[in-house]
């Protein structure tokens, strides 16, 4: 199944809003929806793809304010999570790839006035789409990843340890370096990751149980 969440509409509004610009209209900040919709949706479908692919059954897509989440209760081997994780970043640079070659090559793109905006658009943010979720740092994909490649041969516990430690460095350093150049956004947003990661160390410290 496939849900739109509140939120979803929102975070839509606040792109559109932030690249409203009144000289050239509103219809050029409008093309955020269907590039944020489309771009997440597939990201999402790659991820339960892969979880069919492996016989852990159907997923359930939810698009919220963070971008999406695709549900699905399985147990599945760390080199299978490890794959369904990158499945979703590698599918956005697909997408970047696709359309950037599109934009080039088409000269029907190139002369319609909406395509020739609306196709790079697309191919810019699916670039920067999948090198945000490539960040290693949990809930990201790139998080997911490392800490499935760590499972493979190493034990929870010490998977566990490695990968929030590489999340609140990295997230810590991306904070940093988000403020010094005004990337107030995403300093905020990586912010609250490294936040949540902090907070499941401490939680591992009390009980010894590491974190999802």
């Amino acid at each position: 199944s496939i849900r739109i969440d509140l939120s979803f509409l929102i975070i839509l509004a606040f792109f559109v809003a932030s690249d409203y610009n009144p000289r050239l209209g509103i219809q050029y900040a409008l093309l955020w929806a269907p590039v944020l919709f489309i771009s997440i949706l597939v990201h999402e479908l790659a991820h339960a793809a892969a979880i069919g692919l492996f016989g852990y059954g159907s997923s359930d897509i939810v698009l919220g304010g963070m971008g999406g989440v695709t549900i699905n209760q399985r147990r599945a081997r760390p080199w299978h999570d490890m794959i369904i994780s990158a499945a979703g970043p590698l599918s956005s640079f697909a997408l970047w790839w696709a359309f950037a070659w599109i934009t080039m090559h088409s000269r029907f793109v190139q002369n319609d006035p909406m395509f020739a905006v609306f196709v790079p658009m697309l191919s810019r943010a699916n670039l920067w789409w999948g090198i945000f979720n490539l960040l290693p740092i949990n809930p990201l994909d790139g998080g997911h990843t490392v800490r499935n490649f760590l499972r493979t041969f190493l034990t929870e516990r010490t998977a566990f340890i490695i990968a929030v430690w590489i999340s609140i460095v990295v997230g810590v350093i991306i904070v940093v370096f988000g403020f010094i150049t005004r990337w107030i956004f995403l300093a905020l947003l990586i912010a609250w990751f490294t936040w949540m990661n902090w907070q499941q160390w401490q939680h591992f410290r009390e009980r010894g149980v590491p974190g999802d």
